[in-house]
């Protein structure tokens, strides 16, 4: 990842400092500088919440969300260089350009997908509100770019890109033995019925209602199609009045998207036909009021999609429904060695900083022992004792069963199956003792932070 960022930067440095001025590289590449920046700012403020929060446990954080933003910058920096340094605009039948910028939207869409963060991850906790709000917010605007800088089935072609891709990617992931996400949601029918909409109103010569029209397109194509996921193959259906009750905000919202994408490839397609961009909307003026609006919108949805999490006061060990649970997937639980600082182990007081998400199923609990083989595990064991208490109150862990684990690394691990069937939002402290037959305890004190999804 940091390689390909280093790349990036590397070649957005050359093309400005020495390029630009030798050969008249394309000023594109100046915004994809400006992303490396804000890539590698990311990364330094991510060691920075290491150190001093914690460890995240999922994307939506500063840092990850600060480097996300720097490589979208990229993207686009490298898709507006493309653009004017070929001019395939004033070449219809050069289609490589054509093909290159493809794969630059679909690289778009996959990073939407890495901003779902958990609905891409899972589909069980996918909500009929905030997860559809989130796709709206992003796909229109990559997909009518596409078609205004490329034309019509442009939309599709991407989404058919990003799909093979994504399949390709989990082969890969599921070849190396490794948590994969899921494979939905596939866009193709929503970017489909975009090119639709836009060829239709392009037809008609009503362009700037282009993006409305592609925009509700969208949404009535993706609700019919999640809706039909959840309820056929997740077995989660969405309440149909949560439905109707975010539908209008949704649609707001992707027409909004669709504006963005409308005014970014028009900017495009002028790049592509090697036209002033100051021209793109056929005067100065008019276009730096397009630019003006697709930027206020841009924040707009920012503001938008941030929704603080409802926090709740400290729950009681009732309240979180403790339950036996010995299938949970081991990456998801709150007490395991990569989420756990360094020398845990050792007798005196330990933190750590934790998140995780309400997402209809439970957060397991308990703490667990590792080695390396069977008889190392018994033999440590045996001579191992754990305590947790959560928000004060002590947990009987005796009550609950034991459950192992093989590890990728090879250990061998031992948890306490214990899980938080109905985890509230907001943070609650576990606190774990490690008591052995001879010296001082060890004491790990987590704060886990516990979201709405």
């Amino acid at each position: 990842m940091y390689t390909g960022v280093a790349a990036n930067g590397l070649v957005s440095a050359w093309a400005v400092v020495w390029g630009r001025r030798r050969h008249g590289a394309p000023a594109g590449f100046t915004l994809g500088g400006l992303g490396f920046v804000l890539a590698v700012a990311g990364a330094v403020l991510d060691e920075w919440w290491h150190t001093n929060v914690g460890k995240d446990v999922n994307l939506w954080s500063p840092p990850h969300l600060v480097g996300l933003a720097g490589t979208v910058l990229i993207a686009i920096g490298l898709v507006f260089a493309l653009a004017r340094h070929t001019r395939y605009g004033l070449e219809p039948r050069w289609w490589a350009p054509r093909v290159l910028l493809l794969f630059g939207f679909a690289d778009l869409i996959h990073k939407s997908m890495v901003a779902l963060d958990h609905y891409t991850l899972d589909a069980w906790g996918r909500t009929p509100d905030f997860y559809p709000l989130l796709l709206a917010l992003f796909l229109p605007a990559i997909l009518v770019t596409a078609v205004r800088a490329l034309g019509a089935g442009a939309a599709t072609g991407a989404a058919v890109l990003f799909t093979v891709q994504h399949a390709l990617i989990l082969l890969v992931l599921l070849a190396f033995d490794m948590r994969v996400p899921t494979f939905t949601p596939i866009p193709i029918l929503p970017a489909l019925a975009v090119d639709v909409a836009v060829a239709v109103f392009a037809a008609r010569r009503a362009s700037p209602a282009a993006a409305v029209a592609a925009g509700m397109a969208f949404v009535l194509v993706l609700y019919a199609q999640e809706t039909a996921w959840m309820a056929w193959t997740v077995a989660r259906p969405w309440e149909f009045a949560r439905v109707l009750a975010a539908i209008p905000a949704v649609t707001l919202t992707a027409i909004g998207s669709a504006w963005v994408g409308w005014v970014l490839g028009t900017l495009l397609a002028s790049a592509a036909e090697a036209r002033p961009l100051a021209e793109a909307f056929r005067s100065p003026q008019r276009t730096r009021a397009a630019v003006a609006a697709m930027l206020a919108l841009v924040a707009v949805g920012l503001v938008v999609a941030y929704r603080p999490s409802r926090a709740e006061p400290p729950a009681s060990v009732a309240a979180l429904g403790l339950a036996p649970d010995v299938g949970f997937d081991y990456r998801d639980a709150v007490f395991w060695e990569a989420l756990l600082p360094d020398g845990w182990r050792e007798p005196g007081v330990h933190g750590a900083y934790q998140e995780a998400i309400v997402d209809g199923r439970g957060i397991p609990l308990g703490p667990a022992w590792c080695a390396r083989d069977d008889a190392t595990l018994q033999r440590e064991l045996a001579t191992v004792r754990f305590g947790l208490a959560i928000n004060g109150e002590p947990v009987d862990l005796a009550r609950y069963p034991r459950t192992r684990r093989r590890l990728r690394d090879g250990a061998l691990c031992e948890w306490v199956g214990v899980s938080a069937a109905t985890p509230r939002p907001g943070f609650q402290e576990l606190v774990y003792t490690l008591g052995r037959a001879s010296g001082p305890p060890s004491r790990l004190t987590v704060q886990l932070r516990v979201k709405e999804p």
